[in-house]
């Protein structure tokens, strides 16, 4: 039977191919909501004025353009948020000096750096699932149902791929220590 950290190195030797195929996946989704967006724009053309508005089409528009660039995506909003680019899984023993950069051992180093680069891998997750329910709110789907639960899972998405960052500023607010 394996162990934990020879469970977590082997997902973290996959992890590349896993953002491959996120990213591929993310791009495909762009290309089918592009061709929505046009759908709807010749759609709404054809209707003539007073029929609906072009609201579901650009916001599909826009939305497919934010899935293709997903990864861009990320860093502009990590940049946004916390002034800084993605940081690597190894800089949380840097921000968490006094809790996670404590950890002495190797593999302890080790297996908590595979865990953030896995709560990252799922913060671009996040980001896709929330880009996606968003284009349902613009839809007029469920409205506020899934507006709401769409930008949490973005920002939750954003605040998971700068995982290290969000620790430090953790242990900053609920350490005692200077």
């Amino acid at each position: 039977m394996a162990d934990l950290l020879q469970i977590i190195r082997n997902i973290v030797e996959m992890m590349g191919e896993f953002t491959t195929v996120v990213s591929v996946v993310c791009f495909l989704i762009g290309v089918v909501m592009l061709i929505t967006a046009l759908k709807l724009a010749q759609k709404r053309q054809e209707q003539g004025p007073g029929q609906g508005g072009w609201n579901s089409p650009i916001a599909t528009f826009i939305i497919a353009g934010l899935f293709f660039s997903l990864p861009t995506l990320v860093d502009v909003l990590n940049v946004s948020l916390f002034g800084v680019e993605s940081q690597s899984a190894s800089s949380i023993f840097t921000y968490a000096k006094t809790t996670v950069g404590a950890i002495k051992g190797a593999e302890g180093k080790e297996m908590i750096e595979g865990l953030v680069l896995i709560v990252q891998f799922f913060g671009l997750i996040g980001v896709g699932r929330g880009l996606y329910l968003l284009n349902q709110s613009a839809q007029g789907g469920q409205g506020p149902k899934t507006f709401g639960p769409g930008l949490t899972f973005v920002i939750a998405g954003i605040v998971a791929t700068n995982y290290p960052l969000v620790a430090g500023i953790i242990q900053s607010l609920i350490s005692t220590q200077p």
